[in-house]
């Protein structure tokens, strides 16, 4: 199942970070997230009262999917994660883990 709506409220950078971290999941084939949510904005991260990645353009909750390949650092898809920071890279944007099961995206 995928459950990679963008969320409604996101800045001109985080709109842009979605859009890149879609398109890079659709090509790895990357999509089924469990049937969590996958992205949040700031704002409702905030209203969540989460610690880490309030400051930042775009939240990606990882726990329980595949996409989890794409973001986490404690599996052995290396080149995938470095395959993504490229991507986000190149629109001005980096990917930084939060904790074991969400990160967030910010400008370089």
């Amino acid at each position: 199942m995928e459950n990679l709506e963008r969320p409604e409220d996101l800045n001109e950078q985080g709109a842009k970070a979605h859009r890149v971290l879609v398109q890079f999941l659709k090509l790895k084939g990357l999509t089924y997230t469990g049937g969590c949510k996958a992205f949040y904005s700031p704002k409702e991260w905030a209203e969540r009262d989460e610690k880490y990645g309030k400051d930042s353009h775009l939240i990606v909750v990882y726990d329980g999917g595949e996409h989890r390949d794409a973001f986490a650092l404690d599996n052995t898809a290396y080149d995938t994660v470095e395959a993504m920071q490229n991507q986000l890279a190149a629109v001005g944007l980096f990917f930084e883990e939060c904790t074991g099961w969400y990160g967030a995206v910010y400008s370089i």
